[in-house]
């Protein structure tokens, strides 16, 4: 909700006398106030209803200040909420900030603002608003008949007497006081609620399809004000195939811990397992284990979205029969099966565990047996779990069929009807997560979760390795499966499909990914494609989700409107190397590359190597491919050996491969190669080769001065040489009219080569950024790189302010789910704040929210523990003239010595352990730490690789300090004179140091009393 303030001009000038205090101040009274309110209103732009206006002024009152008593305020407005977060830079004393609007929390959950009124065509903008957040909408259909179905939950007790609470007998209090003479409070029996209730979602792939179940059931029970406690885990199978339990679906990102250690004994508390019981865990016989130990102490029932004809052909198949629930008799609930008719008896020890249907009438039920008095009965079903439940093989529900044929014949025997026509559907789109919903909603509505289910589990599909910025689970169809569903699909529903997908990718991506699927339909409708006119840049080549988005469409038009051949076999190869770069169908990369290898063993010219070698470039740099990065760098080399020739093409295609071959490897000399070869280009050409060899050499220079040493004559002479060659590469793309976002990314290489020049203009960079944003329209991946620039060069002139909400509009076009690129941008804006802006405060929450995300075998993690270790102490020792707060130095201390410990990079590892050497110098009693202090200094030095170096002078002085503190005053002194000397080497080297701990350790060197009494002899590193 947002309630506007008044328009400008009006209540930015101080009233001229006093203003009355009371609630109702800065609010309109009386049918005056109220009519200047309205008029203020529609100055606005806001044409509002009585009852609008009525809740506005409403709000109002509650909202404004109380000023206290003898204060004047000068205008009534809400004060500035107090700004905890992360995401704003240290301000510089004495400076007013800008009011600017106040930015969204980083959440869990995105949710969007809501507004008191509704929007208008008007365009005057309110300066100020009070913003609310509300869920999403449509995200809890059904609620409301599920949370009157749990209202006999409110019934519930317990099978244990409560326990006194902290209530205090206001009544009881006053008689024992009175009749006493003196205060005596007097307690009785909190009647606050006893029972509490535990979600447990299994984690398995399928998870995710049932996550609106999940969260039906969590709002339900919130709002149902039975339980004092309603807690939700995910449950994953561990390493060691036990049931492991965490706040989150997906284990790399989320702290696992035994699940047991959520049992409750007491019998308080109610768990839902919301499963459908065919993942691994129930496979491996896990999960049952689980529900027999907690089915002998509370009350435990799962809950399986799955139809009941299929639970059998789970892994917990459920017999018909009337559950009975007797308050007192026992902490479970007694089963009474139905006549077996054939069905085997359940073996000994075995114990019932409650199957429930996630309907309202069912889970109804279920409240209903456990909330009435008495004995109390419904009809239901019941799996038997064991204390030692066997192992089954890992099958869906239909078993595995091999042939495809056998496959759709198995899946239609036992599928429904809906899910039949949604499995026909889905053979036009990719088989992700959202994708698939997406179909579900647009084209088939009476389909839900479970008839998806049916699909994922019907034995059709088969799971795709996870790939990096693609979240959730993939799917595909096993081979011949896609073509025999095709067949059952009309050629305009396919359209149709493909329709709805093109509309997902564009809200999804933008305009800075092609949108496949939109060519696609207007290649099956005979329609120009647009195919472009400028060659596309190799640089990075198709990205994960471009080729998720781009396959399947590709072979939908390949399935309705087969290609022909042409003749000649180099000639269809470069037909469907164009086809490729058009479609990004994978399979045209087989096709091209069998007929290139056919052509080269039977003619071997240069024209079957160019295409032979283009070819292979082409599927190194595929999404498949960069999952196998040995296989990548097989293809690669390869290519570079064919690509021998002198023409220009050639010579692009050389340098293409050699700049990627860098980029896998790090071998500085392919860069140098890739230069070389380019400049050996011959001058003219066509336009379009011009502007790829100038603005291939002008990449490959940015990349070449990057890795020289920053400051060096070499690095700048090379960064200019690749500005010059960009701003060519820009007028040339000028002249070609080539899109926006090819413009966009040349420039952000512009600005990046300027940077690395010793002289530039600051304004120039800035424009230059400007320039970028607006030809990246609403491309993320440019926009985000676009700020990330800008808050570069802002850091470069210490305006730390502009660099701070450079990095927020940066971390806000970040992919939310995109968590590897997030994370570094997270930890480069954390560590400005700790390093230059001196605010660990701010720092810390910006390093938490970028180590809970990134994955836990990431190599940044490690460095984001020693950033984060490193705020905490900062902190601490920024409020030592408070007495500090001690568990930021323990926390400090564990996450610096994970970095120390765990991290692969050697450079890290010795700040690590540089950081926590001082680190447990400020625990309690301090002398008890002065062994392991040295031990972390001595380390420190030991990870060093470089010498000199700033953090092997660093260790020298700080270990010198501590000798100091041991009374060893030779040792103290060699350390210095050895940090001394580093410091000397480092400047001579031109290394900017910190002159004020430079200074501090000549002091020391020559301050008088280090070779009186002590040690004798004792040397340094």
């Amino acid at each position: 909700m947002t309630t506007p303030g008044p328009p400008p001009g009006d209540a930015a000038d101080p009233p001229s006398g006093p203003h009355p205090a009371g609630p109702s101040a800065g609010a309109p009274t009386g049918p005056d106030g109220l009519a200047e309110l309205v008029g203020r209103l529609r100055a606005a732009g806001r044409d509002v209803s009585a009852r609008e206006l009525a809740e506005a002024v409403w709000l109002a009152r509650l909202t404004a200040p109380q000023p206290r008593t003898g204060d004047r305020p000068e205008h009534h407005e809400p004060p500035p909420a107090r700004h905890t977060g992360p995401d704003e830079a240290a301000r510089p004393a004495g400076d007013e900030p800008e009011p600017r609007p106040e930015p969204p929390p980083r959440s869990a959950e995105h949710t969007a603002p809501l507004s008191l009124y509704a929007p208008s065509g008007g365009d005057a903008v309110p300066t100020r608003s009070f913003p609310i957040r509300a869920p999403a909408t449509g995200a809890v259909s059904g609620l409301l008949d599920l949370q009157r179905a749990l209202r006999p939950l409110r019934g519930y007790r317990p099978p244990v007497p409560p326990v006194l609470g902290a209530e205090l007998d206001e009544e009881a209090t006053a008689e024992r006081s009175a009749a006493d003479g003196f205060l005596r409070p007097v307690r009785r029996p909190a009647a606050h609620r006893e029972a509490e209730i535990q979600l447990l979602m299994d984690a398995s792939p399928t998870a995710s399809v049932w996550q609106l179940t999940l969260e039906r059931l969590r709002q339900a029970c919130e709002r149902l004000g039975a339980f004092r406690d309603v807690q939700v885990h995910y449950l994953h199978q561990g390493p060691d195939g036990s049931a492991m339990a965490g706040t989150g679906p997906d284990s790399h990102h989320t702290r696992l811990r035994p699940a047991d250690q959520h049992r409750d004994v007491t019998g308080r508390r109610l768990t839902l397992v919301i499963s459908d019981c065919v993942g691994p865990l129930w496979q491996s016989g896990g999960a049952q284990r689980l529900l027999h130990r907690w089915a002998e102490v509370s009350q435990i029932a799962v809950v399986q979205p799955l139809p009941p004809r299929l639970w059998d052909r789970t892994a917990l198949p459920a017999d018909p029969g009337m559950l009975v629930h007797e308050p007192g008799v026992g902490r479970g609930m007694r089963f009474v099966a139905d006549e077996r008719h054939g069905r085997a008896e359940p073996p000994a020890g075995a114990l019932p565990v409650p199957v429930l249907l996630p309907t309202a009438r069912v889970l109804g039920g279920w409240a209903g047996l456990l909330g009435g008095t008495g004995t109390r009965t419904m009809r239901g079903a019941a799996g038997w779990v064991l204390p030692r439940h066997p192992a089954q093989p890992a099958s869906g529900p239909y078993g595995g069929a091999r042939t495809p044929q056998a496959r759709l014949r198995d899946f239609r025997s036992g599928a429904s009807p809906g899910a039949l026509e949604l499995a026909v559907h889905l053979a036009a789109v990719p088989l992700y997560l959202p994708v698939m919903q997406l179909v579900q909603e647009a084209l088939l509505p009476d389909t839900g979760p479970m008839q998806l289910a049916e699909v994922l589990l019907g034995g059709l599909l088969e799971r795709l390795p996870d790939t990096a910025g693609v979240p959730g689970p993939r799917y595909d169809f096993a081979p011949g499966v896609r073509e025999l569903l095709l067949e059952m699909l009309d050629r305009g529903a396919a359209e149709l499909v493909l329709k709805y997908l093109s509309e997902y990718v564009t809200r999804r991506f933008g305009k800075g990914m092609r949108n496949f699927p939109a060519l696609a339909v207007a290649r099956l409708q005979g329609l120009d494609a647009g195919e472009p006119t400028v060659p596309e840049d190799p640089d990075g080549g198709p990205q994960a989700d471009e080729e998720l988005f781009a396959q399947v469409p590709a072979r939908v038009v390949r399935w309705y409107q087969p290609v022909r051949p042409v003749p000649g076999r180099l000639d269809e190869v470069e037909r469907l190397l164009g086809l490729w770069r058009d479609r990004r169908d994978r399979q045209m990369l087989f096709d091209a590359q069998a007929l290139a290898e056919a052509a080269l063993a039977a003619d071997g010219d240069g024209r079957s190597r160019h295409l032979l070698g283009r070819v292979l470039f082409a599927r190194a740099n595929t999404a498949e491919a960069r999952r196998d990065p040995a296989e990548a760098h097989r293809l690669l080399v390869r290519a570079e050996g064919l690509l021998t020739g002198h023409e220009a093409a050639t010579a692009v295609a050389r340098a293409d491969v050699r700049h990627e071959l860098w980029r896998q490897d790090g071998d500085v000399r392919w860069l140098r190669a890739a230069v070389a070869g380019l400049a050996e280009m011959p001058d003219g050409g066509d336009l379009a080769t011009q502007t790829a060899r100038r603005l291939r050499m002008g990449r490959v220079l940015l990349d070449l001065a990057r890795t020289e040493p920053e400051g060096e004559d070499s690095a700048t002479a090379t960064a200019t040489a690749a500005a010059g060659e960009l701003r060519g590469a820009l007028a040339l793309l000028d002249d070609l009219e080539a899109p926006p976002h090819r413009r966009a990314g040349a420039l952000l290489d512009l600005v990046a080569a300027l940077r690395l020049t010793r002289e530039h203009d600051t304004a120039e960079l800035l424009a230059l950024t400007d320039a970028a944003e607006s030809a990246a329209e609403d491309s993320a991946p440019l926009l985000l790189r676009t700020c990330r620039e800008r808050a570069r060069i802002h850091r470069e002139i210490r305006d730390w302010e502009a660099a701070a909400t450079a990095y927020r509009q940066a971390e806000r076009s970040a992919p939310r789910d995109s968590q590897v690129i997030r994370c570094e941008l997270l930890a480069e804006w954390g560590e400005m704040l700790l390093t230059e802006t001196r605010r660990p405060d701010r720092a810390e929450g910006i390093l938490r929210e970028a180590l809970t995300n990134v994955s836990s075998d990431a190599p940044l993690r490690w460095r984001l523990h020693l950033l984060l270790g490193t705020a905490l102490l900062d902190r601490y020792r920024g409020d030592r003239a408070d007495s500090g707060f001690l568990p930021d130095v323990y926390e400090g201390c564990h996450n610096l010595e994970l970095s120390a410990r765990r991290a692969a990079d050697p450079d890290t590892r010795a700040r690590s352990w540089l950081q926590l050497a001082g680190a447990r110098l400020e625990l309690p009693e301090p002398e008890s730490h002065f062994a392991s202090a040295e031990s972390a200094y001595g380390r420190a030095l030991r990870e060093n690789t470089e010498s000199p170096s700033l953090t092997e002078a660093r260790a020298l002085h700080g270990r010198g300090e501590l000798y100091e503190r041991m009374a060893r005053p030779f040792a103290a002194l060699s350390d210095f004179r050895a940090a001394d000397a580093h410091w000397r080497r480092l400047a001579e080297q031109g290394t900017p140091i910190p002159l004020d701990e430079a200074r501090a350790t000549r002091e020391r060197v020559e301050a008088p009393g280090h070779g009186g009494a002590g040690e004798r002899g004792t040397g340094s590193t």
